[in-house]
């Protein structure tokens, strides 16, 4: 699925796993079954072969001649349900504030399921806001924006990276983009105003698109 061999370094399935699931992502193929059937069995791949205990595994049951496709889906099931509930945990620590508790919660879901962009981002959020690893934290959240470049939350966590760094522009460049989606995004109002910069407060793609669909039925 991943055109990657027994032999593939981890580097090559990654820049394969990110060509294709670019390809194959619903807002560049579309909507239909197929397409979205093949970016599922896309994350599926990578989800086993980024993960160096699951892809051990696989290489034995491909030796013994022992992968059965229901099996490995239930093992994929059971991760995603392992991944969820440590996501959901590790919400609420970032609610009470407890980043340090978030950050190894999320770890933990990335472990199950590492090709969901909503735990990368919020994994990169919450290190960032402990002050550490501000290149891991900066990489994990460019990873979900390029995974879902639309979503407002992933460009505000980005930009709080930079904001931590002291890296005002990148981080302005990034709060703007999250506005852009979501002209009241908390987070990115918060702060821009914090350091200053000047945002449009006019309206987004998504009120545009809106916006277009009201004035149709009103003709």
């Amino acid at each position: 699925m991943l055109e990657a061999w027994p032999t593939s370094s981890n580097e090559d399935i990654k820049k394969n796993y990110f060509r294709l699931a670019k390809l194959y992502h619903p807002d560049v193929a579309g909507e239909s079954v197929e397409s979205r059937e093949k970016f599922k069995m896309i994350n599926e791949a990578y989800s086993v072969l980024s993960n160096p205990q699951k892809r051990h595994d696989y290489d034995e049951f491909l030796r013994k001649g022992k992968v059965h496709s229901h099996h490995g889906i239930a093992m994929q099931e059971k991760d995603r349900r392992s991944a969820q509930l440590s996501f959901t945990q590790a919400k609420e620590a970032i609610r009470a504030g407890r980043f340090d508790k978030a950050v190894l919660l999320i770890k933990a879901a990335r472990k199950y399921d590492p090709t969901n962009p909503a735990y990368n981002s919020w994994y990169g959020f919450s290190l960032a806001m402990l002050g550490t690893r501000l290149h891991e934290a900066r990489d994990s959240c460019k990873q979900a924006i390029q995974m879902e470049f639309y979503n407002p939350d992933y460009h505000a966590n980005l930009g709080v990276v930079y904001f931590k760094a002291g890296l005002k522009s990148l981080a302005i460049k990034h709060f703007r983009e999250s506005l852009k989606w979501d002209k009241e995004h908390r987070v990115a109002r918060k702060y821009m105003d914090l350091v200053g910069g000047s945002y449009d407060r006019g309206e987004g793609p998504i009120d545009r698109i809106a916006g277009t669909v009201r004035r149709l039925f009103r003709r």
